[in-house]
């Protein structure tokens, strides 16, 4: 129990550490001095500082992954919209909640090193594919345009990620979830033209 505290004591600071200062500029020794630990403490739970940043991005990795679920059709579930609306919340909210990991992912991960960037572009492309599948399902019943269904669902992945990134810098106001989701539905329904007749 205490070294599982001791861990995520560390996991903490290095988050903090991080996000201010990036991978690269950021040390061990910022670290554990966050933390207020001795180095040879941080050995015990972590190889080296790529190991511990590794161990925060798995996390978030994890926790977006498990907040994005498979748009499901049949009368016990809820409507395609209903359930891309709580997808959408989820996300929002973990940004909201967890800003100093979304800076990591989304600013301090760019450029880490090769095998780091094919490890982030997986966990895209599994996104990219849940997208597309929502983006077809839609085109079936008829509710979204038929298009390139995977230029759409990159546009949709990388709208996200610039929304997450605002959210978590307090840029985007209002600073709520469903104040965000429900601007990112309408845009996904509208986009930013008026029709002819609206003008």
């Amino acid at each position: 129990m205490v070294r599982a505290r001791r861990r995520q004591q560390v996991l903490d600071s290095a988050k903090e550490v991080f996000s201010r200062k990036g991978f690269h500029k950021a040390s061990i020794a910022d670290i554990v001095q966050k933390a207020g630990i001795a180095r040879a403490t941080f050995y015990l739970y972590f190889k080296n500082k790529r190991h511990l940043f590794q161990s925060l991005l798995e996390f978030l990795l994890q926790e977006l992954d498990r907040r994005v679920e498979t748009i499901k059709l049949g009368g016990e579930h809820p409507p395609p919209l209903d359930q891309l609306r709580v997808n959408l919340t989820r996300v929002v909210t973990f940004a909201m909640e967890e800003p100093q990991l979304v800076q990591i992912l989304f600013r301090s991960a760019v450029g880490m090193d090769r095998e780091f960037e094919r490890e982030l572009d997986r966990f895209y492309e599994r996104v990219v594919d849940r997208i597309e599948g929502a983006v077809k399902l839609g085109i079936d019943l008829g509710l979204v345009r038929p298009g390139s269904t995977r230029l759409i669902a990159y546009t949709v992945l990388g709208g996200m990620k610039e929304i997450m990134v605002q959210v978590a810098s307090r840029r985007i106001s209002p600073l709520n979830a469903k104040g965000v989701v429900d601007d990112l539905l309408e845009f996904g329904r509208r986009g930013v033209l008026l029709e002819p007749t609206e003008r």
